[in-house]
């Protein structure tokens, strides 16, 4: 083949005949259109696409002119590309719309070639044509598409950024962005995100600083995170960064958007509405406190109680600190020693009030309180206005605050805290500790009062108590009596009351039980004597229905019938072996099963027992239980028979002649004797039936 395609004149060779017949089968085998101009811009050659598209035949447009042919032109067009190339000697490329024989006008992209003899003088031009339309209007649709995507993306407020993972750079970044980094829109496209975004050489990542964009890389999720980033001013805002990764067709991660959200105030607001709310937590929690503490504090039994209560709290908002009470009496004229209350309390408030004794001070302290009715508070910063009697009895504490306890018509005392150290309370602490003496100020009045009445009680019981509830009896073996009564009746523990028969076990039982707080709970008696093995057992326990012959509906114990109260077990002592196993069981977690039953309960009960038996002895002959013993024993009250405590026989028989008097309305004389407070009863009651009239003696009786 030829290197130059030109079309041979005359003269033709065989050769130059057989070029020709390839260009020829070229020509008409290439798809796009095809036409060979001379140097007049006459056509001389055109394939069959050509052909077919313009519905020309050869005749037609050998030796016509293109413009004749595509434009119905009589002249050259302007800027003809064919008629530059013959000029130029170089290639043209234009784009123009060509108006087909069919009436469609398309978009056609034309490219025209010299054809040049072996000394370089163009002497013939390729024309080759290609149908563009469908191309242009994808181009004309892809650059609406971008230039609305892009409009949408700039109307985000918000920063946004598309990243290529692999190389950390900007794919497409809008506004907002550029905005934010202080840049000229579209300047960021092509550069490292890390460069525009932390002006650092190298990725986040391998510096050591977390990057959501290599999180969402790798994991192929999205990421949400929080950081700090400065602004086009150079301040730092913290920024709502989220990732989401844009999949390829494998489901791998091809390119990360990154939307970034300025939520600096956003946070700000967030931290001080969570700042309030814990503040308004914290007031809350200090409320609730209040209020407990005052109810604590309401139902206290005891002026003592409430100190030793007020001593625990102030330990608990001043670990390191001594605690000085100084209430004043009823009447407003001393203070009140608290000698009954622990030494911790006692010992500091001993050496104030001797401090103020040896000082000359303490009528002056009472006056001042007298007439304060402000809840000032005074502390060891303060250089001037300390009166004299608080600088006595601060003076061995670095540190120290003051304040008064008041009521609403009058002070009533002064709480003190000192510190063997310098230190600073916290002005919150400080207020919750007024406000609480503020709250429970009327209690301690009204605990006051109380105190001197019982002293006043006490100081007439100290001469001789002659009755506890409905146990009668003067005798110093009596007063020991009530005294443990006293003792057990604020503590849980099992008791064991042991004495003869007709002593009084019962009344002893019912004393302790109407003493204790379980007061407001049944009493529940079981006598262990009344029942045999098994019928105890159930009696005990209860059963379920069904459980043996006779059982025709569940049954509630006498333990399941004392829950928050108290069970009293008479007799204790005449109890089986395989039954002692089962209460043993049960005083050492106070949980049982009802017979015939898998559930299991749990009993709030406090056991009492009593015996006339001596259980130590029955234990060493093995009818009793060791372990049961010692559960029994942790506390045993004795009583002393009648015969044991003679003067109490007059006491008892004006009780029971009273109580007889207002049952039958008559009046009768009290006898002398005997040794038993029961069978005293029993003799009382003979002689209201045999000798109703007045004056008769129980002489016949006693015989």
């Amino acid at each position: 083949m030829p290197k130059t395609f030109f079309i041979p004149g005359d003269g033709r060779t065989d050769t130059a005949l057989y070029d020709e017949q390839f260009l020829t089968r070229v020509f008409d085998s290439v798809t796009d259109p095809f036409a060979i101009y001379d140097r007049d811009l006459h056509i001389i050659k055109a394939n069959k696409a050509f052909m077919n598209i313009f519905k020309i035949s050869e005749q037609q447009f050998i030796g016509s002119f293109c413009y004749e042919i595509f434009y119905n032109r009589s002249e050259i067009c302007e800027n003809c590309h064919v008629e530059k190339a013959f000029r130029t000697g170089e290639p043209h490329m234009v784009e123009k719309f060509i108006l087909l024989p069919d009436g469609r006008k398309r978009i056609w992209e034309v490219h025209s070639y010299p054809v040049k003899d072996p000394n370089g003088i163009t002497i013939q031009a390729i024309e080759h044509g290609r149908d563009i339309t469908v191309r242009k209007n994808l181009e004309r649709q892809l650059r609406t598409s971008k230039k609305f995507n892009e409009k949408i993306i700039n109307s985000i407020t918000d920063s946004l950024v598309v990243i290529d993972p692999r190389t950390h750079t900007i794919i497409q970044a809008n506004q907002a962005f550029h905005s934010r980094v202080g840049l000229e829109p579209t300047t960021a496209v092509g550069k490292k995100c890390h460069e525009i975004m932390r002006n650092i050489p190298k990725p986040c990542g391998t510096t050591g600083i977390h990057c959501p964009l290599e999180e969402t890389f790798h994991t192929g999720l999205s990421a949400m995170s929080d950081k700090n980033y400065p602004n086009s001013e150079g301040e730092n805002r913290m920024l709502e960064i989220t990732t989401y990764p844009i999949l390829d067709n494998q489901d791998q991660v091809d390119l990360i958007i990154r939307y970034e959200r300025d939520v600096t105030e956003k946070r700000k607001m967030e931290e001080a509405l969570a700042f309030r709310s814990k503040e308004l937590q914290k007031s809350q929690h200090q409320l609730e406190t209040l209020f407990e503490f005052s109810r604590q504090v309401s139902v206290k039994r005891s002026l003592a109680e409430v100190v030793h209560f007020i001593h625990e709290i102030t330990r608990k908002i001043f670990p390191d600190s001594e605690l000085l009470l100084l209430l004043m009496d009823d009447d407003g004229q001393k203070f009140l020693d608290f000698k009954e209350c622990s030494l911790t309390i006692v010992e500091p408030l001993s050496y104030a009030l001797q401090k103020l004794e040896e000082s000359g001070l303490g009528k002056d302290f009472v006056r001042y309180l007298q007439k304060n009715m402000k809840d000032r508070i005074v502390d060891s910063r303060q250089t001037q206005d300390i009166p004299d009697f608080l600088k006595v009895i601060s003076e061995s504490y670095p540190s120290w605050f003051g304040l008064p306890v008041s009521i609403p018509e009058r002070c009533i005392g002064y709480v003190m805290l000192g510190f063997p150290f310098l230190y600073e309370c916290p002005r919150k602490d400080l207020n919750f500790l007024q406000t609480f003496l503020s709250q429970i100020a009327g209690d301690i009045r009204h605990l006051v009062i109380i105190h001197k009445a019982e002293n006043n009680l006490l100081q007439q019981d100290a001469v001789q108590r002659t009755s506890y509830t409905e146990i009668i009896g003067q005798s110093s073996e009596m007063q020991k009596i009530y005294e443990l009564i006293d003792l057990v009746s604020e503590s849980n523990a099992t008791v064991l009351i042991a004495g003869e028969n007709g002593t009084g076990k019962e009344l002893v039982a019912r004393a302790i039980h109407q003493q204790s707080h379980r007061r407001e709970g049944p009493f529940i008696i079981a006598n262990c004597s009344a029942y045999s093995p098994t019928l105890l057992e159930s009696e005990l326990f209860g059963h379920e229905k069904g459980a043996f012959t006779g059982a025709i509906k569940t049954k509630k114990g006498r333990i399941e019938r004392a829950i928050g109260g108290t069970l009293f077990l008479d007799e204790i002592g005449n109890i089986a072996l395989a039954t002692q196993i089962l209460l043993l069981r049960f005083l050492q977690d106070h949980c049982f099963e009802r017979v015939g039953g898998e559930e299991t309960f749990e009993a709030d009960v406090r056991v009492l027992a009593a015996t006339n038996r001596d259980l130590y002895l029955e234990m060493e002959a093995g009818r009793f239980r060791d372990d049961l013993y010692y559960r029994l024993n942790v506390i045993s009250i004795v009583l002393p028979c009648l015969r044991e405590r003679k003067v109490d026989i007059p006491l008892l028989c004006k009780h029971f002649l009273k109580k007889y008097n207002l049952k039958e309305r008559k009046q009768q004389n009290p006898p002398l004797w005997p040794e038993k407070r029961d069978f005293l009863c029993l003799i009382y009651e003979q002689k209201r039936v045999l000798f109703p009239t007045e004056g008769k003696t129980l002489l016949r009786l006693g015989s």
